[in-house]
């Protein structure tokens, strides 16, 4: 029996299915988690692999769709939400740390097949879009990793490079 070669996806069929995909998995991993921190931060990266979607969409089909306002940062809703909910709640939880892990694992995949497309990007649109998303990745898993250090109290979330450490949660 011969093998089915395996349809390769357009760069935005990808980027639609990752983001749809991730959505999902952040909005079951929020759902899932007791740790208010965590659910905060799992709801606002699902909001944000959503405007990913919407934004490939705008970039890879002609005819453009009305352009949405950018959501605000992961960093900048999660230091709001910080400075006003009761931190000593964040680690109560006890929970495992195994969402945080699978979700920075998914990041890092995403953002290998992001730069794996920018280098076959044809225009300069595309080049663009895939600067973008690729920052965007880079901002996702420092805030996965912001959030799983300070919960798990580890002392690698002091070794983080200044740039992508959050220091107001140390406040």
């Amino acid at each position: 029996m011969a093998e089915k070669q395996k349809k390769e996806l357009s760069p935005l069929d990808f980027v639609l299915d990752f983001e749809a995909n991730g959505c999902r998995m952040y909005l079951k991993l929020a759902a899932r988690t007791r740790n208010l921190l965590g659910k905060k931060l799992f709801y606002s990266l699902a909001a944000e692999e959503i405007d990913h979607a919407r934004k490939a969409d705008e970039t890879f089909n002609a005819g453009e769709t009305q352009k949405a306002p950018s959501l605000p940062a992961v960093e900048a809703v999660l230091k709001d939400f910080f400075g006003k909910a009761v931190r000593s709640e964040f680690k109560k939880s006890g929970e495992s740390t195994e969402a945080y892990e699978l979700a920075m694992e998914m990041e890092r995949k995403g953002y290998e097949a992001y730069e794996n497309f920018l280098k076959k990007a044809k225009t300069e649109k595309e080049k663009s879009f895939f600067k973008w998303i690729l920052n965007e990745e880079k901002e996702h898993l420092s805030a996965i990793a912001n959030v799983y250090y300070y919960l798990t109290g580890s002392g690698d979330w002091l070794q983080e490079e200044e740039s992508r450490r959050w220091n107001w949660m140390n406040m």
